[in-house]
């Protein structure tokens, strides 16, 4: 069977090429087939109270900063937990450090599907403005994907996710786990297919791995646990380490 995708990668060892092909896709594959496993898309959305609003940095003020932004993807579990947190973008790295540092104090809604409460993986965009007026910030879900700053660029913004496509170093990888896959999983689940998206961030660690499609719950888990387990050379755009999102197919 000839590689869905571009660039397939290295063998992880004999077994584990016997049970499952593993690719690396510039983006999300084709979910063209029907597939009993996919993330709802009239989902209702994350849901926040902000317990505690994010301070403008006081020594950022004291320079004559006025304003700024910071853009941070938050995943958020089935019963409203935070569970990671990756800074995509900022005016000022201050800025980024202001935002992250409220999110823990934060109370979190999951988002919910059809069947009840869901994983999200949603993009939020810091404003801070008024710095001499006592700081406000406001933190909104942004537009689905996150390569597009929302709030306008200032002279000395960063963005640090950048497509697949414009890296100038594709995040090779160092440390490859295939899913736990036993005989009898082959014999059972034979023909079966698992997309799951991911973050690459700027050390090459793997973050927020989603189920993107599945036909089989089972395998589905083993795939995002074998995939959270995964290492590359950090992803680097114009000579710096940035991050960059890609997922990954299993065929069984």
């Amino acid at each position: 069977m000839k590689p869905a995708g571009p660039r397939p990668l290295p063998p992880v060892s004999p077994n584990a090429m016997n049970t499952c092909r593993l690719l690396l896709c510039l983006g999300l594959a084709s979910l063209a087939s029907a597939a009993p496993i996919v993330p709802p898309e009239d989902a209702e959305p994350l849901a926040i109270t902000q317990t505690e609003p994010a301070a403008f940095p006081p020594d950022l003020a004291a320079q004559g900063f006025t304003r700024g932004w910071a853009r941070i993807l938050v995943a958020v579990d089935e019963q409203g937990r935070l569970v990671d947190a990756l800074v995509i973008g900022h005016s000022h790295p201050r800025f980024a450090e202001a935002a992250a540092a409220v999110l823990p104090k934060w109370q979190f809604h999951p988002a919910r599907g059809r069947d009840g409460p869901i994983l999200s993986v949603t993009p939020l965009n810091f404003v801070f403005r008024g710095a001499g007026q006592g700081a406000s910030v406001t933190a909104v879900p942004a537009a689905e994907g996150g390569e597009t700053l929302a709030p306008p660029p200032l002279p000395t913004a960063t963005s640090l996710l950048v497509p697949f496509s414009d890296l100038d170093r594709l995040p090779t990888p160092v440390h490859l786990v295939a899913p736990a896959y036993s005989d009898e999983d082959a014999r059972r689940h034979a023909g079966k297919k698992v997309i799951v998206q991911f973050y690459i961030d700027e050390t090459g660690k793997v973050r927020m791995p989603t189920l993107t499609y599945a036909d089989d719950l089972a395998v589905a888990r083993r795939a995002l646990a074998a995939v959270a387990e995964w290492r590359f050379l950090p992803p680097k755009y114009q000579d710096r380490p940035v991050v960059t999102r890609a997922s990954q197919t299993f065929k069984f």
